[in-house]
């Protein structure tokens, strides 16, 4: 009987006697804003990130204040962060803020990918001698860079008429580290004629590979004169549709009238063969009687080169 009364007792005791306690986080005293979360592979990149002690409560008030804070930030690889990544101030007034800025290089080999690093504030609240710390997650996306280079533009014959064609022609490199799509050329002058192809379409073009381009464009019956010509190139990011690249460069045309020249007669070769045939007649009509041809003064010349060694001086008695 005994032996049971104190077994319940100690039962009983277990009950009333607690195990343990789970402590919740306390609540952030810190609102962060970030700016530069979009880095660009192969650069580096400069964050800002603000901390402001915006914390309130009952018990708080305007001159509620933090002592001994410590800012610290981790980046995850294969981001890089450079420099110090820690920053400490003795006091912090509540409302205020304070920035820090970095730079983090971003590899090429991140590209499209996201990461997520840290914030982590260590403070001392009013009258407490313990710290109290509490971290926040900042995440950082990578993408490519894209740049358009257009080079070598130039127009072909340098010189048209009116109404007549020309031949556009040039080369676009993209030195960025990612490829463009949708690429396209276009030519603009208010010399073009209307409804007549002035386009391109390239496709895609891979990064530092040069693509050449030519298109013909046609001219109105203008008035003589040099007028300009502006190819432009545009493209787009896969990733970020919405913000094409462009770029263009000045060329131009002169539209001229050709000039039409009256036409001219050659002067008559004679050939060897038809000096011989006729040295022949003069010969047959001078021993025969028959009415001597006279000699072109050419003739004689030829004559006199080639064969006058041979037959003496032409025309004697």
């Amino acid at each position: 009987m005994f032996r049971g009364r104190v077994i319940t007792t100690f039962t009983m005791l277990l009950l009333l006697v607690p195990i343990g306690a789970a402590e919740g986080q306390s609540p952030a005293h810190f609102t962060l804003a970030v700016t530069g979360q979009s880095l660009t592979a192969g650069f580096n990149n400069n964050v800002t990130i603000t901390a402001t002690y915006s914390y309130y409560s009952k018990t708080a008030h305007s001159s509620s204040r933090l002592y001994d804070i410590d800012l610290a930030i981790s980046i995850p690889s294969p981001l890089q962060m450079l420099g110090d990544n820690h920053w400490y101030y003795d006091l912090i007034r509540s409302g205020e803020s304070v920035a820090v800025s970095f730079e983090v290089y971003a590899p090429t080999a991140a590209i499209g990918n996201s990461y997520d690093g840290s914030v982590t504030l260590t403070y001392r609240e009013l009258g407490e001698i313990s710290y109290t710390q509490e971290t926040h997650t900042v995440s950082f996306s990578v993408h490519g860079w894209i740049n358009l280079v257009l080079y070598s533009v130039q127009v072909t014959p340098a010189t048209a008429s009116p109404g007549g064609n020309a031949t556009v022609s040039g080369n676009l490199l993209n030195s960025g580290n990612i490829a463009a799509y949708n690429a396209n050329v276009t030519v603009e002058s208010e010399a073009l004629a209307p409804g007549k192809p002035a386009s391109l379409y390239l496709g895609e073009v891979d990064p530092n590979i040069a693509r050449p381009f030519s298109l013909m464009v046609y001219f109105k019956n203008l008035t003589e004169g040099t007028y300009g010509v502006v190819v432009k190139v545009s493209a787009i990011d896969t990733e970020r549709p919405s913000s094409p690249y462009s770029v263009q460069q000045l060329s131009q045309i002169e539209i001229k009238k050709p000039i039409v020249q009256p036409p001219t007669q050659r002067p008559r070769t004679v050939g060897i063969i038809a000096v011989i045939l006729e040295i022949l007649r003069y010969l047959y009509g001078l021993f025969f009687g028959s009415e001597s041809l006279p000699i072109p003064l050419e003739w004689s010349t030829v004559f006199s080169e080639n064969v006058g060694s041979r037959v003496g001086i032409i025309g004697a008695g």
